[in-house]
């Protein structure tokens, strides 16, 4: 057998061996999925420093102490506001709960006594409930599985120190990468991963930079109006504007429910401050930042973020378009390899 069959071999091998790992011990991958993320996003700014005469140890050391510098400033600043409104949360949900609970009752009541058919009555009492049973449930569902997801989250404490390690031998990494192509191949291997690269580098910090601004605007419109909970709703918007198309309706949903826990004019009021940022988001911040990022159709991106959230969740919806973005990248340059020149 030659050489390059061989060479195909252990790459297919090693894939599949891979594959069974995977699924072994995918609960204790993701701080090591999470560090290979960070090092990866981190590895630009690094070899910037590196290539401005400081060694790699010492870029690395630079680029993390300025993010632990910033963290810490962002915890010092806006952990104990956090904080505060989760702990009036908490003591004004119950009541809210109690009250939706009311309206609800009275509502049932209500169209009992409206004189339509029974069985109209009926459907309609049936489906009332089972509304009301679903929202139970699934609060019933977070709060049981959170401490199980707070000690999931305490792994991920050790990603940090895990991408120190996958920075510090990323060119070996990325050479070893290449190695695994045959010599006719490497050079568009290293095209593609170069693409690819440029197109996720861009999308992700793009979306970053876009939902800080989004929470900040979200956070100190809401506060403009007297909202008690703006932090939270800000982090709340913030973080749903991270997925394309769908996220700011997500966000909304819980950013009014807390706006509605002082009063439905509240309520109506944040959702105005929501609408007006989605627009400066949509017409001037996006545009400004992130262009034409990933270079998908609209109704491309529609149908992965619908995919990503059919098969993972809000997680696959989180990862769909870049995803969607790398295999656009990976298509366009087999077509051009294997199907262009024969036309």
């Amino acid at each position: 057998m030659r050489k390059e069959s061989w060479r195909w071999v252990f790459v297919i091998t090693l894939l599949v061996l891979g594959a069974l790992l995977f699924f072994r011990v995918h609960e204790i991958l993701g701080p090591f999925i999470a560090a290979f993320v960070l090092a990866y996003l981190l590895s630009p700014l690094v070899n910037w420093l590196e290539r401005h005469h400081l060694s790699r140890r010492l870029a690395i050391a630079v680029v993390f102490v300025g993010i632990l510098a910033v963290l810490a400033l962002v915890i010092f600043l806006l952990l104990p506001l956090l904080y505060n409104e989760l702990a009036k949360l908490s003591v004004v949900l119950p009541q809210f709960m109690q009250s939706v609970d009311k309206q609800f009752q009275e509502m049932r009541s209500a169209f009992r006594s409206t004189g339509l058919p029974n069985r109209v009555v009926a459907v309609f009492d049936q489906h009332l409930g089972q509304g009301e049973d679903y929202l139970v449930q699934k609060l019933q569902y977070v709060l049981s599985h959170l401490p199980e997801l707070l000690a999931s989250l305490s792994l991920f404490i050790l990603s940090p120190v895990l991408a120190i390690y996958f920075l510090a031998d990323w060119h070996r990494l990325e050479s070893s990468f290449a190695r695994m192509a045959d010599q006719r191949w490497r050079l568009e291997w290293q095209r593609v991963w170069r693409d690819i690269s440029h197109v996720i580098r861009r999308f992700v910090r793009g979306n970053l930079v876009v939902a800080l601004i989004v929470g900040i605007l979200t956070g100190i419109g809401v506060k403009l109006l007297g909202m008690e909970y703006a932090l939270l709703i800000g982090v709340i918007c913030g973080v749903s504007d991270l997925i394309p198309y769908f996220g700011p309706i997500i966000g909304a949903v819980p950013a009014v429910a807390l706006g509605l826990i002082k009063s439905p004019w509240m309520a109506l009021k944040v959702l105005l401050v929501i609408l007006i940022v989605q627009q400066l988001e949509s017409n001037v911040i996006s545009p400004k930042i992130m262009g034409d990022s990933v270079g998908l159709h609209p109704l491309w991106i529609v149908f992965a973020l619908l995919a990503g959230g059919e098969m993972a969740g809000v997680l696959g919806m989180l990862i769909a378009v870049p995803v969607a973005a790398v295999l656009r990248v990976v298509i366009r340059h087999f077509y051009l390899r294997l199907v262009a020149p024969e036309i």
